[in-house]
């Protein structure tokens, strides 16, 4: 509403009391030529005028003049009353306190208050799913087994025959070859999958697990989905047998699969042939776990948060790590590595391995441990988010979840299901719309372009991926995920996190920066983030070999709890249709990256205060693997693998697999493995950890490993500690711990 007197009205009314006659100004919304007559009438002389019509009239224009203001002064407040109700009805949701209270169905996820339900739109419950994600159901006949385990096997690695394999060649099949094999077609496939299994018994089933592929029970505890009355269950074999080192096999390249959240009872034990990125994880197994496949290579894996009833046996593993397992008759074999957290049972002393034998490290209280999110269904079909609570020291019954202090359970109708879109854009305006509403994520399988970074600003968030869900980097180097600076109580979990061919470039690229550089956040002791089977990798998948970013993961803020991430400079590439391997002597299926190709310089770089990883693999990076310049640092189980196309510079500038900052003055770390493979250049390294001489700096069961071709590594820890020297050391770990080294 506007006031009918201006300032104009004023000088007039002013000159009028004077006797004088003043021009009013004209109107200037109506006036234009055609107006002169009215310009005319309100300047008529009003000094004709009695001076009582003029105070009646003075009078009646500020009680105007009044009123006018008092409205315009309503609706301002009005105004602002609006806007505050609206931001505070718009912050209300999001604003995350932790539930302490267990089971709630509450949204959002860990508030007390029901009513903000209506903030934003519910999600449907249960959600619309895409073929990517197959759900089973207990089979009742027998006709009904046989239908599923022809289904199940629709999601296994191709297979090639003796009889197929051999009809290609005049040599005759040996006798010793196995029937057939599993192969390793599927190896870059873009292909994802998450088979779900609703709780109920499984009898009969016997099924491979392929690459990408995820096999999740639904149970709220493992024992809800149970294989029963089966040979192997889900498992895994070696692959490609009949050509690498036939009849054996090999498990060093059996990536990216996984089993959670199931029982199961096999004949013969269970098998999982398998290496990085393939976690076994919240599982009951009721029979021997055979994490090996006769005489084939295995380079480590990761079993956490289970119970094995039988043996564990590691057979060939180079290294492996455990972390609350309940060890029922104990573990045995290995080669080189393994590592014990948090584990119950029949658990193998410390053993430094500088006699004999694999070096074991155990930490039987852990100061924290986090478990994984995960999904649940109900009886009427409805899907749960389940956020198991943080966990501060060690109790008997530390495994399997509900057993050690509850979880949060959250309704999916906070819970954006995302589907993967081959449009970048589309991908993070949904993606992000949902997280900036407060909703937590769980992406389906598939792989997901990025035109910006997906960004977290919410305490308590969960972004959770099933089978293999991949996020591809933003084209400007941006990273995939941006946590926010002081934002406690983040899960991001179950997820790949792949480079791009860069189109721009920003002073540091990576795929996923928590906190930002500079900016002083020691988190939340109290409330942790959480990283869990987060697989980074540059290259590999994509034709083009000029993939890169600067750094894989970026850690500026402190107290987050990372659990088993794997981050990959691929060694070896997709071969372009027609395209001949470059060193097929080292494998027909694959071209080996050669310098200048798939470029990072370094795969994690950690300043944040009191950071844990349990379960850290980095390789073949072309700076420092790792970077630690954060104090109160902890790390149980590191695999590192130096670059295999780098040449000498690489060791003339001093780069290693491990690095401490010269200012940390808090570090663990014990279990870790530095090996070297220089396969183009003859490298010599003077060292492979490198940390400052203090008594904060606390390193044990420490190790380097002459794989195979040129150069070697000098020493294994500031300069202390035997390398190799020849040929005959390939394959020999040499060690150290608490000071102490081998010869």
């Amino acid at each position: 509403m506007e006031d009918d007197l201006d300032s104009s009205d004023d000088v007039q009314l002013s000159s009028l009391i004077d006797g004088k006659r003043a021009p009013r100004q004209p109107d200037k919304d109506t006036a234009d030529d055609n107006d002169v007559d009215r310009r005319i009438i309100i300047q008529r002389p009003l000094e004709l005028e009695t001076s009582s019509s003029l105070d009646v009239k003075l009078q009646k224009r500020r009680r105007r003049r009044r009123f006018n203001r008092f409205v315009k002064l309503f609706v301002s407040l009005a105004a602002v009353l609006l806007i505050i109700a609206s931001l505070y009805w718009r912050v209300l949701p999001v604003s995350r306190e932790q539930d302490t209270s267990g089971t709630m169905d509450c949204y959002p996820p860990g508030t007390m208050d029901c009513s903000k339900k209506d903030a934003v739109e519910d999600e449907p419950n249960p959600p619309t799913l895409p073929d990517s994600i197959k759900i089973f159901y207990p089979p009742q006949t027998q006709q009904e087994i046989e239908a599923l385990n022809a289904e199940l096997r629709k999601f296994s690695d191709p297979i090639i025959t003796k009889e197929e394999f051999f009809s290609k060649t005049t040599l005759p099949p040996p006798p010793n070859y196995p029937d057939f094999t599993y192969t390793s077609d599927l190896h870059f496939t873009p292909k994802r999958t998450a088979l779900l299994f609703a709780p109920g018994v499984y009898e009969g089933l016997d099924f491979e697990v392929s690459y990408y592929t995820s096999v999740l029970g639904l149970g709220a505890v493992p024992s809800d989905v149970s294989f029963t009355n089966c040979d192997k269950g889900p498992h895994v074999d070696a692959i490609n047998k009949y050509t690498t080192r036939p009849p054996n096999g090999s498990g060093l390249d059996t990536f990216w699969r996984s089993v959670e959240n199931i029982a199961t009872n096999p004949r013969y034990g269970m098998r999982w042939a398998a290496s990085q990125a393939a976690p076994l994880r919240r599982i009951h197994v009721q029979s021997d776990l055979l994490l090996f496949d006769g005489d084939a290579w295995a380079s480590g894996g990761v079993l956490a948060n289970a119970i094995v009833d039988g043996k564990v046996n590691f057979g060939g593993q180079q290294q492996y790590l455990l972390r609350n397992v309940d060890l029922k008759q104990g573990a045995i074999n290995g080669a080189w590595s393994l590592v014990f957290v948090g584990c119950t049972g029949e658990t193998p002393s410390e053993n430094n391995g500088l006699k004999a034998g694999p070096s074991i490290s155990v930490d039987s209280f852990p100061k924290l441990r986090i478990e994984k999110p995960f999904i649940t269904m109900r009886e009427n079909g409805e899907f749960e988010l389940r956020v198991p609570s943080v966990v501060f020291g060690q109790s008997n019954n530390d495994v399997l979840g509900s057993q050690f202090g509850g979880e949060e359970v959250r309704n999916f109708t906070g819970v954006k299901l995302g589907v993967p879109s081959t449009d970048a854009a589309d991908n993070y305006l949904t993606l992000q719309k949902a997280l900036d509403e407060g909703k937590d994520l769980v992406l389906s399988p598939g792989e997901y372009p990025l035109a910006a970074s997906l960004e977290v600003k919410h305490p308590n968030q969960v972004i959770l991926g099933l089978g293999y869900a991949t996020l591809k980097a933003p084209l400007n180097g941006l990273p995939c995920i941006r946590v926010h600076p002081n934002i406690p109580g983040v899960r991001i979990a179950g997820i790949m996190l792949e480079a791009s061919v860069l189109t721009d470039h920003i002073p540091s690229s990576s795929l996923l920066q928590w906190g930002i550089q500079g900016m002083d956040d020691v988190g939340d002791k109290e409330n942790p983030g959480l990283l869990s089977d987060i697989f980074c990798r540059v290259g590999g998948a994509s034709y083009d070999r000029h993939v890169s970013t600067d750094v894989m993961i970026e850690l500026h803020s402190g107290n987050i709890y990372g659990d088993n991430l794997w981050l990959w400079r691929a060694d070896h590439v997709k071969l372009h249709p027609g395209e001949e391997a470059n060193f097929p002597h080292i494998s027909p299926y694959y071209r080996q990256t050669v310098m200048g190709e798939c470029q990072v310089r370094n795969g994690m770089k950690v300043y944040g205060e009191a950071v844990t990883m349990v379960g850290l693999f980095i390789e073949h990076t072309t700076e420092d693997q790792l970077i630690w310049e954060g104090d109160k640092g902890y790390v149980a189980f590191y695999q590192c693998e130096l670059p295999y196309d780098v040449d000498q510079s690489y060791a003339d500038k001093s780069f290693v697999g491990y690095r401490v900052g010269s200012d940390v003055e808090s570090h663990t770390a014990r279990g870790i493995g530095i090996y070297s493979n220089f396969r183009d250049f003859d490298v010599n390294v003077a060292t492979a950890i490198s940390h400052p001489e203090s008594a904060g700096i606390v390193m044990n069961n420490l190790f380097t490993v002459y794989l195979d071709n040129q150069g070697k590594i000098n020493s294994i820890v500031n300069g202390k500690g035997p390398g190799a020297v020849s040929e005959s050391d390939r394959g020999r770990p040499f060690r150290c711990s608490d000071n102490t080294c081998s010869d």
